[in-house]
């Protein structure tokens, strides 16, 4: 039977179908960045003037930006959170009109997660618009990419219900399974495989489907995730080599699909005898070094982020793929929205999705005033850093990302901006988006279980090493059997406090913090040797529990316990 949706023309005609328009008028608008914000700025205030919130800030008689500014504070998510917690107890027209068609997922700064309010008009402009706005830019400079199958890694759409009955999950997933039949021809492994729970069985099933496929672009994110593929086919080759040669999947993978879903996925599988033979010929031939590039020489592109600290784990990949093959960068993005756009395979940084999301920024060095001075979009200077705060059209008002980003240019007039690091208090290697407030939560739950007292701890977050460093001075008589113990509760008491902690430790993709004995006294010696150096200030100097600070992780180390 003649099947269009094999047909690499087809796939390519719908994706330009359809993306083609959207870059129009992106690039359009990017000619005349402050008409396209300002007038998403009034359409933001109008559709939301009769909402709950948008009574109580006045917004009937807002005007001019100035006006907002003066009527709305800055706000973190803890500002937005009583008004999201009577959107997920059933209230509507609080934040925006109507109700939420789901929440999307993520960790807080305290141990109770961040659920994000997603409107349906929100999925639409801002989420599948610009999935598509991107997917046709990448296509376009790379043509070769639906020639074969895709492989992607995301979180389940749906993973529970809030108190009124609407979903909670990721956005990302609800994407990749709404997507269009007929790309979902390209997807190497069906969407109920990622809803697999364990973490282990997952990358088992997407990397057994995967590999019995012609790999073509790979859309994985985080560097580390494709590490974890890599260890898992290298971990499971040869029960993958036979899953493939016979056309099944292993029991206890098999057993861990959504029952609802496990016939249909099992359908897929087909006898594949040479390409098992192939497989196993490439892993005779190269052993150990078995790499993407043997089993899947025709890779052309991945989908990667490439800017942060996500850029120090790159070259962990030397050697993984074709030399043909373009790591094309994601755009900035975070939970709240995918904010940025990447237009070319050259691109490390991301134009600010304008025609999207309402944008203020924050000089860098402006931060801590009393009343800082807050910029529109066409304000901002090359090579400045700032703070950005985010309008979504979602339900978030002047929402304080806390991340640093630094313009590199622009693209019209539209900024392109490199995401630098996560602000004051939160550090992240992989994600998780760790809080100093959840690491004193989780310190304090751990010296309460064990029933012993810590004079002094940090936590250092090591990019170059990409792993975590706590460093602990433990109070007096403390036995040596509470101490082994320690780092393992401390583990587990981060999962439950922070959710993405949670998954990227699971997954593998972060590892168990390594732990180092300090000797007696280590505050007060570390203080003063910091004020001796002046790098701080003695009638300034803050308790610090999470750092990132190089200066402070080098006085650390010299007050390890030899």
């Amino acid at each position: 039977m003649f099947n269009l949706s094999q047909k690499p023309w087809f796939r390519k005609f719908l994706v330009s179908l359809v993306g083609k328009p959207l870059l129009k008028d992106f690039n359009k608008k990017s000619m005349h960045i402050r008409e396209t914000q300002e007038e998403l700025f009034k359409k933001f205030l109008e559709d939301s003037k009769d909402t709950v919130f948008g009574k109580k800030m006045n917004f009937k008689n807002i005007k001019t930006y100035q006006d907002y500014i003066k009527a709305v504070p800055v706000m973190d998510y803890e500002a937005h959170r009583p008004y999201i917690n009577r959107m997920m107890k059933g209230e509507t027209d609080i934040l925006f009109p109507g109700k939420p068609i789901i929440y999307n997922t993520t960790s807080g700064t305290t141990s109770k997660p961040k659920m994000i309010p997603i409107s349906p008009e929100y999925f639409t402009r801002g989420t599948q618009n610009i999935n598509k706005l991107w997917l046709y830019s990448a296509m376009k400079d790379n043509p070769n990419i639906y020639n074969g199958k895709s492989l992607s890694y995301v979180a389940p759409a749906v993973e529970g219900e809030v108190e009124d009955g609407t979903p909670y999950g990721s956005v990302s997933g609800l994407g990749f399974s709404n997507i269009p039949k007929i790309l979902k021809s390209t997807y190497s492994a069906p969407y109920p495989v990622v809803c697999i729970k364990n973490y282990d069985l997952k990358f088992y099933a997407i990397m057994r489907y995967a590999l019995a496929c012609n790999i073509t672009i790979m859309i994985v994110l985080n560097p580390a995730t494709y590490l974890r593929m890599q260890k898992c086919i290298m971990d499971e080759i040869e029960d993958m080599i036979r899953d493939i040669h016979d056309g099944t999947l292993r029991k206890d993978a098999s057993l861990a699909l959504p029952p609802e879903h496990k016939e249909e996925c099992l359908a897929l599988l087909k006898p594949q005898p040479d390409r098992a033979k192939e497989l196993e010929r490439l892993y005779k031939s190269h052993g150990e070094e078995l790499r993407f590039k043997h089993y899947w020489p025709d890779i052309w592109l991945i989908n990667i982020w490439k800017q942060g600290n996500f850029k120090l784990m790159l070259p962990k990949l030397d050697g993984f793929f074709p030399e043909k093959t373009v790591y094309r960068a994601f755009g900035y993005q975070a939970s709240e929205g995918r904010t940025g756009i990447t237009l070319g395979n050259d691109w490390d940084y991301s134009a600010l999705g304008t025609h999207a999301f309402f944008f203020e920024f924050i000089e860098e060095s402006k931060r801590n005033e009393e009343n800082p001075l807050t910029l529109m979009a066409h304000e901002l200077e090359k090579g400045k850093k700032y703070y950005l705060l985010l309008n979504n059209g979602s339900g978030l008002y002047r929402y304080d990302m806390n991340d640093i980003v630094e313009v590199s240019g622009f693209y019209n007039e539209v900024p392109c901006i490199k995401f630098i690091q996560k602000g004051e208090g939160i550090t992240s290697l992989t994600g998780e988006k760790l809080s100093e407030i959840q690491v004193i939560d989780a310190v304090k739950a751990v010296t309460d279980d064990l029933d012993f007292k810590i004079e002094f701890y940090l936590m250092y977050c090591d990019f170059k090493e990409h792993k975590y460093k706590f460093f602990i001075e433990y109070g007096e008589k403390i036995p040596e059997s509470k101490k082994e113990k320690f780092i393992i509760a401390l583990d587990n008491k981060l999962k439950e406090f922070n959710e993405e902690w949670e998954t990227k430790r699971g997954t593998g993709r972060l590892d168990i913090p390594e732990l180092y004995e300090l000797q007696t006294s280590s505050q007060s010696r570390m203080k003063e040797s910091l004020v001796q150096q002046g790098l701080a200030r003695a009638a300034q100097f803050k308790d610090l529990y999470l750092t990132k600070k190089e200066n402070i992780y080098k006085e650390l180390l010299k007050l390890k316990k030899q």
